[in-house]
């Protein structure tokens, strides 16, 4: 498929929310950050192409394996590191259009479609699990967690907080306020709308740089990767020029000591990036911020969800946002060829996902069985 045709979905603003497509959003495929990961993220050996017809589904494929008769060609929906949702932009979500879709991949001499990070909660993917079901395909859910999910249902910021937070951390979060106030003059600040991404831009990336991510740590902060930097700065550029990003920030005397980074698309937003500086943390600058932005997020009448972009049910979000959204990773059999596969694939993962529960286990009571006779007194009258 060429490009200009596939802009036809990937460059149009959001449809009004009258309109089906609306039911799932997803910024990351837009082409504000989908054509800047092209550039910047895709490795020098992979195969990257679009499958499906841009006038109803299109998708950013990656080849992972092609050994013809041999080994089965599997695709995998392209969800880079900085890719949390893949539902496709769809102008309309039917059989027909998941049908060509298939179509185009078995043309493609593909066999196997791994989907990751695929919300469970959409028109796309009650439709798509349809499909596959009465089109006599396998499907196998390697695996399925929840995303933490901020419903904006009107509700009073204070209120809402109040239900969340337990009074006694409210309290300890108020102490951590007037002592980050007593360093100097505290500020809460909005970059939204169309506006300038260059400082905030790079605000953030030194800011992420200077924790645990940065260079004397994991090293996976995105200053620390030339490519994943031009990322960024591109998708930052081109998002905030289209009014397409939210970013939270607080500061001290001007300074950032807390970042928050949102994609938006139609009334959903998504929690992209969070950075805060190490050596407050005693203050809780990281917390702080994220309080802040969820009585932001409540008190704007033009959102309805704001998804966490958290792979796991731990943190102060989880604790914030009540609601969650259902994920999942899916193998699917391109066409029925691939059924046994697909299936000896989904045992194959269960057995594995088994054996490493079994292991995290055992390794976890051989660390109890090791603790300090002390310690393990005191663990047990806990």
């Amino acid at each position: 498929m060429r490009d200009s045709n596939l802009r036809q979905i990937w460059a149009q603003p959001p449809p009004p929310a009258t309109t089906r497509f609306i039911e799932q959003p997803n910024p990351f495929f837009e082409s504000w950050v989908l054509d800047s990961a092209r550039r910047n993220l895709l490795g020098a050996h992979d195969r990257f192409l679009i499958a499906g017809d841009a006038q109803q589904i299109a998708l950013p494929l990656k080849l992972k394996r092609y050994v013809p008769g041999w080994l089965p060609t599997v695709a995998r929906i392209w969800g880079h590191d900085h890719c949390f949702d893949t539902t496709p932009l769809a102008k309309d979500v039917c059989r027909e259009g998941l049908r060509r879709l298939f179509a185009s991949l078995a043309a493609r001499g593909i066999d196997i479609l791994r989907w990751p990070r695929l919300p469970m909660d959409t028109a796309f993917a009650a439709t798509l699990l349809d499909f596959v079901e009465n089109s006599g395909l396998a499907h196998e859910r390697t695996k399925s967690y929840q995303r933490p999910l901020l419903i904006c249902d009107a509700s009073d910021p204070d209120t809402f907080l109040e239900r969340q937070v337990s009074k006694k951390r409210l309290a300890e979060l108020r102490r951590c306020r007037r002592r980050l106030c007593e360093l100097g003059k505290v500020e809460f600040l909005t970059y939204e709308g169309v506006h300038d991404a260059a400082q905030w831009c790079r605000d953030f990336i030194e800011l992420e740089a200077s924790g645990w991510k940065g260079p004397s740590g994991t090293g996976t902060a995105i200053g620390c990767s030339d490519s994943e930097r031009a990322f960024f700065e591109a998708a930052a550029a081109e998002g905030a020029a289209a009014g397409r990003i939210v970013v939270h920030s607080l500061t001290l005397d001007g300074t950032p000591v807390a970042m928050t980074v949102n994609f938006r698309s139609g009334t959903w937003l998504w929690a992209y990036k969070v950075a805060y500086r190490e050596d407050l943390a005693h203050l809780a600058p990281g917390v702080q911020v994220e309080l802040e932005g969820t009585r932001a997020f409540l008190s704007d009448p033009t959102l309805t969800h704001v998804d966490s972009c958290m792979a796991s049910e731990h943190g102060v979000v989880a604790q914030l946002w009540p609601d969650r959204r259902p994920m999942a990773e899916i193998l699917i059999a391109v066409h029925p060829r691939a059924n046994r596969v697909v299936r000896a694939g989904g045992l194959l993962w269960r057995q594995y996902r088994g054996l490493k529960s079994a292991a995290k286990d055992t390794m976890r009571n051989q660390r109890r069985m090791w603790r300090p006779p002390d310690r393990r007194r005191a663990a047990k009258s806990s």
